[in-house]
């Protein structure tokens, strides 16, 4: 049997990573070249020249025309951090590289750091990613299914009545060779009908092709797309494993990455985010390389994410449900 090229990556080694980001002052350099990849520019004067100078830990740019500080890291994922960037580049190394991500608890030994601000850390990554994969919209065929986080509540109900189940919708782009090009994992409050159609409108091109079982929410793609239905219960085994194979093998992999690696998730709450990284690895998972390179640039390009900005989202992925 053939390796599997994708599962046989190098990616980037850890050996590679402390000869690249050993020290604070690389890490800094490399942030350096995605902020200014052209040489600094002053974004009040668009003057070049600048002194440089230290103030405290972190390292100020001053315009030599204007006077204007730039701080390196301002505005950005790492705006205002008091952890030492190598600590975040090794984050992003261990969220990336691995095959099922890390936990919190985990991340807070893999980089020295307590708990509280291992977990915050994680937070703000996992948002990024669900910010940066919630732009795109499938295309194509997609392969569209119900699935639920989370296990029975003890001395609660079973199934799809269970209290502890949280429900989100896991929908798959194939293209002409039916071969999976992209993944979408997004929490919903439930399979009725509007939040389906709303769940359409924000994910799916229009007029694209779906393919869905027969619940009867999922009939609300047809406002949509191209919408056909499978009903499992009449169809042939062999006919669903194609038609919904990899969807199903997706869904699979999420629940065995998600109960193997985090063990005391509130799913309701943050479950979110928690898709959202699997969901960006998935997508990126042909060049763990370029997706470890990938999140430092647009950890220098996203938005500040301080605790209340987190919080807000946490509001804004419910009211989106």
């Amino acid at each position: 049997m053939p390796k599997n090229k994708i599962q046989f990556q190098v990616g980037v080694s850890f050996p590679e990573f402390i000869k690249t980001f050993g020290t604070e002052d690389q890490c800094s350099a490399y942030l350096e070249s995605c902020k200014w990849p052209n040489g600094f520019k002053c974004e009040t004067c668009d003057s070049d020249k600048y002194y440089r100078y230290e103030s405290g830990s972190r390292t100020i740019f001053q315009c030599k025309s204007c006077r204007k500080n730039h701080r390196l890291t301002a505005g950005t994922l790492f705006h205002r951090t008091k952890v030492p960037l190598q600590k975040w580049f090794l984050a992003l190394h261990q969220i990336s590289q691995s095959k099922n991500s890390v936990s919190a608890l985990e991340l807070h030994r893999h980089i020295d750091v307590n708990y509280k601000t291992a977990w915050l850390i994680k937070q703000k990554i996992m948002q990024m990613m669900y910010e940066q994969d919630s732009k795109y919209k499938l295309k194509g065929l997609v392969e569209i299914d119900d699935a639920y986080l989370g296990g029975r509540l003890e001395g609660g109900k079973r199934g799809r009545g269970s209290e502890n189940k949280s429900p989100f919708i896991a929908a798959v782009e194939t293209n002409e060779n039916r071969n999976p090009v992209f993944v979408k994992l997004n929490p919903v409050s439930s399979f009725s009908y509007e939040v389906i159609k709303q769940w359409a409108i924000d994910n799916l091109e229009e007029n694209c092709d779906t393919i869905s079982d027969g619940l009867r929410g999922f009939s609300a793609l047809k406002e949509v797309s191209n919408h056909n239905v499978l009903v499992t219960s009449k169809a042939k085994k062999e006919e669903i494993e194609s038609t919904f194979k990899w969807v199903n093998t997706i869904l699979s992999n999420v629940k065995t990455s998600i109960s193997g690696t985090f063990h005391s998730l509130k799913f309701e709450k943050y479950g979110f985010r928690y898709l959202a990284d699997l969901q960006f690895r998935l997508n990126r998972r042909f060049d763990l390389r370029k997706m470890f390179f990938g999140l430092i640039s647009k950890a220098m390009t996203t938005s500040q994410k301080p605790v209340d900005y987190l919080n807000a989202s946490l509001t804004d992925s419910t009211l989106s449900q």
